[in-house]
């Protein structure tokens, strides 16, 4: 069976005929489809989670915690014979706009079989019909996808550069390696040290990237406590006209929980004194297809007169790259090119198939404050990229 991913969301493309009776039925999703869910995941190529952390999505979910039983952990889509065959994961957020409080939800690992890819459609349809859900957004988009998104009138995002990731290569040789093999090309091996040495010269007479500055201290915390919070408390008094994605000390701690116990992602802070001033993180990504060791620059935040030290978290993710022998860092969405500091953006770029941010406000009001690129402050972080 092929499929093709959307950001946890999956659209059936083609497959051998199903043998499963046609006839099905939507209903609310429980913890006690875990099996089954994942069975189906499998299946359709999808990564699959432990128990554990497919509970935790939920159950230590500020947001849904919040919501009491108001939210739906997500739909499946049943067989006559009661078999799961499709699903769509609805998993709540919080976010912060002009003083109010925002329940946004992000849909996660939309799959269904292809005999029943009709439904497909029927189980987003019940995801955006929930009238508790004041923003929805879908952050990691395919262009099947894609094109449904906009057939629904589902608003492209109006700010940053979402169908392009810029990036930095860190490991020449493997890099090189990587899109000969990408591309190929015979003996990628033989091919790759002349290819890296070229790229190697380009980048040694480029833009200087700059320094880990001297003026704070940075930290590898190993829990998110009160400074995160303090930190949290600021930025959001700094920023009240911002749409923001909640990042108190207990939403970080469920965000990141499953990425952390991996030991693929790293926050990082500056601080001065006893004050974070700034953070950020950064998440392994590799693409274990064609061997290339990948760095993705999840999130910045930074309080007001420190913005510069975005040049300090470039300058140690690179430094982290080399330490590790990970071959590319990269900003999916460019959206670090919004802050307009020099020496902060990939000298390298790849056009993504689609529009990867989608967005669509339920109130009238919300959404035509939502049309006004300023009020926007996107990364990573959002949605369930880096979930």
């Amino acid at each position: 069976m092929r499929v093709v991913k959307a950001g946890g969301a999956v659209m059936p493309r083609a497959s051998a005929p199903s043998k499963i009776p046609r006839h099905a039925r939507i209903r609310e999703a429980t913890f006690a489809d875990y099996q089954q869910v994942t069975a189906l995941q499998a299946r359709n190529g999808l990564r699959t989670k432990s128990p554990l952390d497919w509970c935790e999505l939920w159950s230590s979910n500020p947001a849904y915690l919040r919501c009491g039983d108001e939210l739906p952990i997500g739909w499946v889509l049943e067989s006559g014979n009661g078999e799961v065959v499709g699903f769509l994961g609805n998993i709540p957020l919080s976010y912060k706009f002009r003083g109010r409080d925002l329940l946004a939800a992000t849909p996660n690992s939309w799959v269904v079989e292809h005999g029943y890819r009709g439904y497909a459609i029927r189980l987003l349809d019940v995801f955006l019909k929930q009238t508790s859900v004041d923003l929805f957004v879908f952050t990691t988009v395919n262009p099947s996808a894609e094109g449904v998104l906009r057939a629904l009138r589902i608003h492209r995002i109006p700010v940053g550069k979402w169908d392009i990731a810029r990036f930095w290569i860190t490991g020449y040789r493997g890099f090189a390696r990587s899109a000969l093999a990408a591309r190929s090309i015979p003996l990628p091996d033989l091919c790759a040290a002349p290819v890296a040495g070229a790229l190697w010269v380009r980048d040694l007479f480029g833009s200087p990237v700059g320094e880990i500055s001297s003026e704070v201290q940075i930290r590898i915390p190993t829990e998110f406590g009160k400074d995160f919070e303090q930190f949290w408390k600021t930025s959001e008094k700094q920023n009240p006209d911002r749409l923001w994605a909640v990042r108190d000390s207990e939403t970080l701690a469920w965000h990141y929980r499953e990425a952390i116990a991996r030991g693929t992602l790293w926050v990082v802070t500056a601080t001065r004194g006893s004050d974070i001033v700034a953070y950020w993180v950064v998440d392994r990504r590799d693409h274990n297809d064609l061997g290339l060791k990948r760095l993705r620059f999840v999130d910045f935040q930074a309080l007001a007169g420190y913005q510069h030290l975005l040049k300090t978290a470039v300058a140690w993710m690179l430094q982290k790259c080399r330490e590790e022998d990970i071959h590319v860092a990269d900003n999916l969405g460019s959206w670090l090119e919004d802050y307009n500091i020099p020496g902060t953006v990939g000298p390298y770029r790849r056009k993504m198939k689609s529009w990867l941010f989608y967005y669509r406000a339920r109130r009238g009001e919300l959404a035509q404050q939502l049309q006004d690129p300023s009020v926007w402050a996107p990364s990573s972080y959002d949605g369930d990229a880096s979930i």
